[in-house]
């Protein structure tokens, strides 16, 4: 995780993502810092364990930080993933590479290769990590929802290079426009998904997804009202101290969820409830944006995250 010491509105980014808004709130930088660190108390108190990285403060301004899951990710190979970003100041957070690698280390975690989507994908591509991209891990399936931020052929070179086979969508949200990233249309976590059918206006891909995710998960469906109220599919399923599931969703969303919902998806790990109200209404981006898992095998037997959910 990130903290959001330069968290404010991002009019870059804003053009595309329709879940932020532009508060007039002198104290949204305080209050984000205040949630991120309410956060990190919680998932501890659960037994998750954090690592937190600190800006390096010669960076220049980035005001979505505190989503690094978008910019780099890691594999069980030991792979530290960097994504081409849309915008300049999201790209600006690629800068904290150094930083990542130095704290993995320090954890004793096995990095053996830093692979730049930029380089591969070429000039000009988009693919915002693990926003864009939903991973099933297990059965080597990728899930995307083409938007500005996930490119189509971006996507399918990537499902290419690591031998996953991918699964591509379009979205349309209540405004007639494709949501901005995958991962606040659906998750994936060990046993369970998490999507929202309603939002695929292509029946034909809409069944699609729907049996892909069926034959691996037990699968839940949220409305459209859900996922742009309460970020609802945004959620991700992590290990505790003792190595079994939990599922972090925001406050927001866990009020947002039916009793028959929250039933289902704590039949699979406890929920783990974090009040982030400013960071979801400014940033435009809930708690699994907030959170890059980490799969970089270790020189222990200690276990950090599980699947992203």
């Amino acid at each position: 995780m990130v903290r959001p010491v330069d968290f404010a509105f991002n009019e870059q980014t804003a053009e595309d993502n329709e879940f932020q808004n532009a508060l007039n709130d002198q104290n949204v930088q305080v209050k984000a810092l205040a949630e991120f660190e309410g956060a990190i108390a919680i998932l501890q108190e659960a037994g998750v364990q954090v690592l937190v990285i600190e800006k390096n403060f010669d960076s220049p301004s980035m005001p979505d930080a505190v989503f690094p899951n978008n910019w780099f990710g890691t594999d069980s190979e030991g792979n530290v993933h960097v994504f081409p970003m849309k915008t300049e100041n999201r790209i600006a957070e690629t800068g904290q590479l150094g930083q990542v690698l130095g704290l993995l280390e320090k954890e004793g975690l096995i990095v053996n290769n830093v692979l730049d989507w930029q380089e591969i994908l070429g000039t000009g591509t988009v693919l915002e990590g693990t926003g864009s991209l939903i991973l099933d891990r297990v059965n080597k399936l990728v899930y995307a929802a083409i938007s500005e931020r996930t490119q189509k052929h971006a996507t399918l070179q990537f499902a290419r290079e690591t031998g996953y086979d991918a699964i591509l969508f379009h979205t349309e949200s209540s405004k007639g426009s494709p949501y901005y990233h995958t991962n606040v249309v659906m998750s994936i976590g060990e046993r369970v998904a998490v999507v929202c059918l309603e939002c695929i206006p292509d029946l034909m891909e809409r069944d699609w997804v729907k049996s892909s995710l069926e034959e691996t998960h037990s699968v839940i469906t949220i409305s459209r009202d859900q996922l742009e109220k309460g970020f609802c599919g945004n959620l991700l399923q992590v290990q505790d101290g003792e190595g079994k599931p939990v599922t972090v969703l925001s406050s927001t969303a866990f009020s947002m969820l039916t009793k028959i919902q929250k039933d289902q998806l704590e039949s699979f790990g406890k929920l783990i409830p974090v009040p982030i109200p400013t960071i979801e209404t400014v940033g435009g981006g809930s708690i699994r944006c907030m959170m890059a898992e980490i799969f970089c095998p270790e020189k222990g037997e200690r276990n950090l995250f599980l699947h992203p959910l």
